[in-house]
């Protein structure tokens, strides 16, 4: 019961998080349940709690979602994911969180120097997809990694966390049948799951509302906030434990 009530407890906050930056949830949770949950077990369940967080976000700004870049992104995010299915042997890229690090402060620089690297085109969503969906089996939470990407400025902040949502949703929902084929079994699970699903769509609610009351400049400041912070915790995290 207390690791029950401490997974819910992370999933309703970093539920929030996403809800309010579209980014951040999925990252933090795979951090906190890597803490309380063994091992083999937090990438697989994490992926299912993570769909459903994705999904009521996209439900909730539906009406913001740009399809386009979905239909970039989505094939070649599939295969992605049956090519990391493919090679997978439960190990981990932890060396990669660093280096997702090092790419986040270099958007960040790159953002203020380069103004015309704010609107990538259309295409770049399919190279994107690709590598997403290989990480995406060994990394768990990718939201740092495609985050810069959906931060343009021909966006609003609801087109921002919509369309970053919908493509995260395809993402955990390719997981799902990956790590059934895989042979991990979900049965015994199911509680947990359900409790931490219905503590991520309130969270996702009292995100949106939070976000209602935020102007689209202060929304960018805090999403470039926010990557800051990740980036610090990616490349300092590693560190520590090498």
């Amino acid at each position: 019961m207390p690791t029950t009530l401490l997974l819910a407890a992370a999933a309703l906050v970093t539920a929030t998080l996403s809800g309010f930056l579209g980014m951040a949830g999925g990252v933090t949770l795979v951090g906190l349940m890597t803490l309380i949950v063994a091992p083999p077990l937090v990438i697989p369940l994490h992926g299912v709690v993570q769909l459903a967080s994705n999904f009521t976000r996209t439900l909730a700004f539906l009406r913001h979602v740009y399809w386009r870049i979905l239909a970039y992104y989505a094939v070649p995010m599939a295969v992605g994911v049956l090519l990391a299915s493919m090679v997978w042997s439960g190990g981990k890229m932890e060396w990669f969180k660093p280096l997702i690090g090092a790419y986040l402060v270099v958007f960040l620089v790159l953002r203020r120097l380069k103004p015309k690297l704010r609107n990538p085109p259309m295409w770049n969503y399919a190279v994107l997809g690709l590598v997403t969906g290989f990480l995406a089996i060994f990394v768990g939470a990718t939201g740092p990694f495609i985050a810069p990407f959906f931060l343009r400025d021909d966006f609003d902040k609801e087109q921002v966390i919509a369309t970053k949502a919908v493509c995260q949703a395809w993402a955990h929902l390719l997981k799902l049948p990956a790590f059934l084929a895989l042979g991990f079994d979900y049965a015994p699970h199911v509680g947990l799951l359900a409790i931490m699903i219905a503590c991520v769509v309130a969270g996702t609610l009292l995100g949106k509302a939070l976000l209602s009351r935020v102007s689209r400049e202060g929304f960018g400041v805090a999403f470039e906030g926010v990557l800051g912070v990740l980036a610090a915790y990616l490349i300092g995290a590693y560190l520590w434990g090498a």
